[in-house]
């Protein structure tokens, strides 16, 4: 990537602007093992129930982003203030939203990166807003580590609670990676801890980039092979805090 404009392709390709709907992603070699009592996915019954209760929590402070044919998230970060992706808001200024319990308004951007880098963005809305969601710059989090979201995935509907795993930091982007479903309208969800803190402001996913490595005539026995996943990429939550710190 040589310049803003092969950056802002690169990102739109991967992003969920022109994702196509991931649906349960598939456990691979080095995945964490299943939880005891947990179904084929590996999470355990008390796992998806607490899931469950957070996600109906979150989802009063998640929002719907409308813009002509486009639906985008937000999130409510402060009051009076939501975040999302600056991928939705870089072509207009004024945006039609909408709160779980079906209050409308408008919000108005504040601060956006054209250049997508980060991929975040503020709006400010005059409608009174739901509490705030809290971001967690200190979370220590390890590979497998359960992740919930909340979002518009258009195949699937309005304000959907996903869960999924944490993966890791890309360091080079500074991306943070979870195997969790999004699809197009998840752009801008938050991303939490089953703790209730966000950690991350989803903006896209990584291409498909692992592959089996072929081996000649093999002595070990598979019950298993690896399959071909992409990570959805979110935006840190030491980010998210630093450039609201700057747009307030």
């Amino acid at each position: 990537m040589t310049n803003t404009h092969t950056r802002r392709r690169f990102l739109r390709s991967t992003g969920l602007v022109s994702l196509s709907l991931l649906a349960r992603c598939s456990r691979t070699a080095g995945s964490p093992s299943p939880e005891q009592g947990s179904d084929s996915d590996g999470f355990s019954k008390e796992t998806r129930k607490r899931a469950e209760t957070l996600g109906k929590k979150v989802r009063q402070s998640v929002v719907k982003i409308l813009d002509e044919d486009m639906v985008g998230t937000g999130w409510v970060a402060d009051d009076g203030y939501l975040l999302t992706n600056s991928h939705i808001v870089q072509d207009a200024t004024t945006f039609d939203i909408e709160t779980f319990d079906e209050r409308t308004g408008i919000a108005t951007r504040v601060g956006f990166h054209r250049d997508l880098l980060p991929d975040i963005a503020l709006l400010k809305t005059g409608i009174e807003t739901p509490l705030p969601l809290s971001t967690e710059v200190t979370a220590t989090l390890s590979k497998g580590d359960p992740l919930l979201s909340v979002g518009h995935p258009g195949k699937v509907g309005d304000w959907v609670i996903g869960l999924g795993r944490y993966d890791s930091i890309n360091p080079r982007t500074n991306w943070l990676l979870a195997d969790i479903p999004t699809g197009d309208g998840s752009s801008g969800s938050p991303l939490l801890t089953l703790d209730g803190g966000v950690v991350g402001c989803i903006h896209g996913t990584t291409p498909t980039k692992s592959e089996i490595h072929r081996l000649d005539r093999p002595d070990s026995v598979f019950t298993a092979y690896p399959e071909k996943q992409s990570l959805a990429t979110a935006t840190p939550a030491r980010t998210i805090t630093k450039w609201l710190a700057k747009w307030q």
